[in-house]
């Protein structure tokens, strides 16, 4: 049996399978007789003659192709009955849609939402060091490093009331990172690479010589990169930081061997206590579309996973409780969706704040930062749209602060409350 004739087989089983038998007898319709027109018009003579002009070899092309012509035909007729069979199926549920971006009133000023978080200080340092913010370690006082000819040579506290600049220690070592200075249990601690080695130092915040607390292997790409430590954190007695690779290490403030948390291999670590896999990793060729879905509590273990609402399959960055892709946000849990008033630009910073680009119906545009617990949103500067404009300054976001320079001089910080 030849395939056409296998297909045709199959395909009239299945459709003599779909009709339902009432046990009732059917009547078959007469068969079609000649029209009577047409045998008057064709005598049998000419009939003959007809047969004798048509040569044997035409004729037996006919009675060899005429069969593949009827099933040629059914094959046609298959696959029209499948193709209204796939017709009526139901349909596969289209995606939710997606909200327009924002076009609406910009936000005022950033300063008359929140009052106490803005801060305008000096760009310069005692000695005309550059002054480069980090952190700050009380809610008037910002840490950072003087640099002189773009390389860090010491560290500095600035206090916002007072107007003054306090020196903490002055740098031993000019391999020091472009990770910034962090703070916590009275310590500033920052990072160094030498040697392929990664190095933590610290200091106290009061002043005082920085002590190496430990050395270890550094991550190194295909590139030939050194790759320091990321997130690195001070908090109940111990730096807290994670290598490219992942996981999760711990070393006592009072220096000794890091040791590896149990359980965080694959983890990096998000914001204290937690730690999230997988990350957006930008030295891999295909960046990761769904950052941090697993957390991981380092101290107690407990576990938690992300949720997107209905329809939405793709995140841009999420947090321990805030979530956010392009134009919306929504819990973790999935719940609470909503969309933004603007377009967001970058990461989740200090777990609910997030930088937007705005446009007004006129064509105006402005740089604002969005605190996701609160729903305020706050401008921090026009941003240009059309030729002529004035360009914008130059934004510096990382966790806990934004800050920018001004035409002035000075630098306007931005603390993001906890």
């Amino acid at each position: 049996m030849t395939g056409i004739e296998d297909r045709l087989r199959d395909a009239l089983a299945a459709k003599a399978g779909s009709v339902r038998d009432d046990g009732r007898p059917r009547v078959l319709p007469p068969p079609h007789s000649r029209p009577a027109a047409m045998n008057r018009r064709t005598p049998r003579s000419r009939l003959a003659a007809m047969n004798r002009r048509t040569p044997r070899s035409r004729l037996a092309a006919f009675r060899w192709w005429a069969p593949l012509a009827v099933a040629a035909t059914l094959v046609l007729v298959v696959a029209i009955s499948f193709a209204t069979t796939r017709a009526v199926t139901p349909p596969t549920p289209h995606p939710a849609q997606r909200p327009t971006p924002y076009v609406g009133p910009l936000a005022p000023p950033v300063e008359q939402v929140w009052p106490d978080a803005v801060h305008e200080i000096p760009a310069t340092a005692p000695g005309k060091r550059a002054f480069k913010p980090d952190v700050f370690i009380s809610p008037r006082v910002v840490a950072g490093r003087g640099l002189t000819r773009n390389r860090p040579d010491s560290i500095w506290s600035y206090d916002v009331d007072k107007r003054r600049f306090t020196r903490i220690t002055t740098l031993t070592s000019r391999y020091i990172t472009n990770e910034p200075v962090v703070f916590g249990d009275g310590q500033v601690a920052w990072t160094v690479l030498r040697d392929r080695k990664l190095e933590i130092w610290a200091v106290p915040v009061t002043g005082g010589a920085p002590r190496r607390l430990a050395a270890v292997t550094a991550t190194i790409t295909s590139d030939n990169e050194i790759i320091g430590a990321r997130n690195l954190t001070i908090a109940d007695g111990t730096v807290w930081w994670s290598p490219a690779e992942g996981g999760v290490y711990r070393l006592p403030l009072k220096g000794g061997t890091p040791t590896l948390i149990t359980g965080t291999r694959g983890f990096h670590l998000l914001e204290w206590p937690w730690a999230g896999e997988p990350r957006d990793d930008r030295s891999v060729d295909h960046p990761i579309p769904r950052p941090m879905e697993h957390l991981k509590n380092v101290r107690t273990g407990e576990t938690r996973d992300a949720t997107p609402p209905s329809g939405r399959t793709s995140w841009k960055d999420c947090g321990v409780t805030w979530c956010l892709s392009g134009v919306e946000t929504w819990r973790r849990d999935g719940t609470g969706l909503r969309a933004l008033p603007g377009q967001a630009v970058g990461d989740l910073y200090s777990g609910r704040y997030v930088m937007l680009r705005q446009r007004d119906a006129t064509g105006g545009g402005a740089a604002a930062v969005h605190d996701l617990a609160t729903g305020r949103t706050g401008t921090l500067f026009r941003i240009p749209t059309r030729r002529g404009d004035k360009a914008s300054p130059t934004l510096h976001a990382q966790q806990g602060m934004f800050w920018y320079r001004t035409e002035r001089g000075t630098q306007v910080l931005i603390r993001l409350l906890p």
